[in-house]
């Protein structure tokens, strides 16, 4: 099971998984999304900057993860951007029915190997410091915590994490 890369087409079902979760986080109690933040026109741009991979179950999205190769809007007060030793983490989703299957490290596994790939050290990523068991997840997946980050509305409190890939 490897992940393929999102076409344009594939942005409308991106939005509608993300904000899916994210009305099941809210009504949870779960600090992370909230439904309507990102729109199709902005995954489409990043989906041709070939960001966005899927998982596909009977050709609907079962996961996807979002890579970058850089992220100084969150990390540049740790890294210096453009230092290249790590790829970044973003919109890792699972699709609530496929919860439990582990999807979501099997993304985070097939990430690592583009770390490797890349000839990278490092992976990156954050969540709102304020969804502890998703920062529970990702420890429990081999990540380290480096610290909260506070970023003005309309962003959170972040966590980040990183991990170290050889």
């Amino acid at each position: 099971m490897f992940p393929t890369r999102a076409y344009s087409r594939d942005a409308e079902a991106i939005v509608a998984l993300r904000d899916d979760l994210a009305r099941w986080q809210v009504a949870s109690g779960i600090v992370q999304w909230k439904p309507g933040e990102v729109t199709a026109d902005q995954v489409r741009d990043q989906i041709a900057e070939q960001q966005w991979w899927l998982l596909r179950d009977d050709g609907a999205i079962s996961a996807t993860v979002r890579v970058l190769e850089d992220d100084p809007t969150i990390w540049d007060d740790l890294v210096a951007p453009g230092t290249g030793d790590a790829l970044y983490v973003h919109g890792l989703m699972v699709r609530r029915t496929h919860r439990g299957r582990g999807l979501g490290g099997v993304m985070l596994e097939w990430v690592e190997s583009r770390v490797r790939d890349a000839g990278r050290t490092t992976l990156r990523l954050d969540c709102a410091a304020a969804n502890t068991s998703l920062r529970a997840y990702y420890v429990g997946l081999g990540f380290t915590e480096l610290g909260e980050r506070e970023f003005p509305p309309p962003y959170k409190t972040l966590a980040r994490f990183e991990k170290p890939v050889g």
